[in-house]
C-alpha cells in the first residue's frame, strides 16, 4: 500500500471510528501481511478516537451540569 492510502485509512478510522473497525474487521480475512498491519493500526486509532470522544463527552457533561468534583 502507499502512503496515501495509509495516511487516508488511518484518518477515516480517527475521524469515523466505526470505520476502523470495520477496516479491522476485514483485514483480519486477509492474507496480505501488510494489509493486516494497516488493519491492527487502523483499529488502535479508532480505539483512541472512541476514547477521546467519550472523555470529551464526560467533560462536557461536567462542564455543562455543575458537577462538583469532590
Amino acid at each position: 500500500m502507499r502512503k496515501l492510502e495509509k495516511f487516508i485509512i488511518y484518518f477515516f478510522s480517527f475521524i469515523f471510528f466505526p470505520a476502523g473497525l470495520i477496516i479491522w474487521l476485514v483485514s483480519m480475512f486477509n492474507q496480505n501481511q501488510e494489509f493486516k498491519s494497516v488493519g491492527r493500526k487502523a483499529l488502535y486509532f479508532a480505539a483512541a478516537s472512541f476514547c477521546l470522544q467519550l472523555l470529551i463527552g464526560v467533560l462536557n457533561f461536567i462542564v455543562y451540569t455543575n458537577i462538583k468534583l469532590a
